[in-house]
């Protein structure tokens, strides 16, 4: 049954579709009718038959049309959000509330314990960072859920990239002080042509994927490479690596791929995910190469003009 709902709704889905129904139900009635009654005159009964229908069923069924695309488009975008909302639990559930318990933890520790002066810094200073990183994290959620929802259109700019990089790593330097992790910095000075936001986004994501696979002692550089009319962010690590089926994960469907951190850092593949569709927004693109216990090398690519999206 539903199948076959579904056919009629597909029968009936245009306008010129509705008329040429009525018009064919129409003249079906009329003939049957003149089997059984004498028409007086059969060509002006056969014309009206044929002209009434499309006279009075063509702007009806223009308006109903327009109610049923109103109605679909309602649907599409009610899936959308529930989709959104689906997402933004899954993330809430994996990626919250093991740093909030980790939090509780330490609040807990420093409340009912009497700590030397140096023991409390370091509490008060892994509590610190425990909230910056959870603060980025709760940032790149608010951005996305915000593009989604509102369907934000793609701001591109032609901006320097240094300032963005360098506040960035900034971001992050409680979490490479943890692990020890030597972070270097090479060339940045090139010009980007795409959304700030989504670049920083892209930058943040991809950076605290290659802290969280990088063990202890282990090495990060950064840098800008001009290839033609693309910047390649190049962000190498000396971390886990990954198998060519783990990149295939990556960039295939909708499957998340996640894994633990070096230090039992948990996540959801959440922000990979995005980052390669904000990416296809702004006209880039996202290359790995790695190879398993060698190394990771991540390259985001954008235009560095406008002339490339056009």
């Amino acid at each position: 049954m539903p199948k076959f709902i579904e056919k009629v709704e597909n029968l009936l889905s245009k306008p010129y579709r509705i008329v040429f129904v009525s018009v064919l139900f129409s003249l079906f009635l009329f003939l049957l009718s003149a089997c059984f009654i004498e028409v007086a005159n059969f060509a002006y009964g056969f014309t009206l038959a044929l002209v009434m229908p499309i006279i009075i069923s063509y702007p009806i069924s223009k308006i109903v049309f327009g109610y049923t695309q109103k109605i679909k488009k309602q649907k599409q975008e009610l899936v959308k959000l529930d989709t959104i909302n689906k997402k933004l639990f899954t993330l809430i559930s994996h990626d919250i509330r093991s740093p909030i318990a980790t939090l509780q933890s330490l609040v807990y520790s420093m409340a009912f314990n009497d700590f030397d002066e140096k023991t409390e810094k370091e509490y008060l200073g892994r509590l610190s960072k425990h909230i910056a990183n959870l603060d980025i994290f709760l940032t790149d959620l608010l951005q996305w859920s915000q593009d989604q929802i509102q369907d934000k259109p793609v701001n591109f700019t032609l901006f320097k990239c240094n300032d963005i990089l360098t506040q960035i790593g900034g971001l992050f330097e409680g979490l490479l002080l943890e692990k020890q992790i030597d972070f270097t910095i090479g060339d940045l000075d090139s010009t980007i042509y795409a959304d700030q936001q989504n670049y920083a986004f892209i930058v943040r994501n991809v950076l605290h994927n290659a802290i969280k696979f990088t063990p202890k002692n282990g090495k990060i550089h950064i840098c800008l490479k001009v290839d033609g009319d693309e910047v390649h962010t190049i962000i190498k690590d000396s971390g886990v690596g990954l198998s060519k089926e783990e990149i295939d994960t990556i960039f295939g469907g909708e499957q998340l791929f996640t894994q633990l951190g070096t230090s039992e850092e948990k996540g959801t593949g959440f922000g990979l995910k995005a980052c390669i569709d904000y990416l296809k927004k702004n006209n880039g693109r996202l290359a790995i190469e790695s190879t398993p216990e060698k190394g990771t090398k991540v390259a985001i690519i954008l235009p560095n003009s406008s002339l490339k999206t056009k």
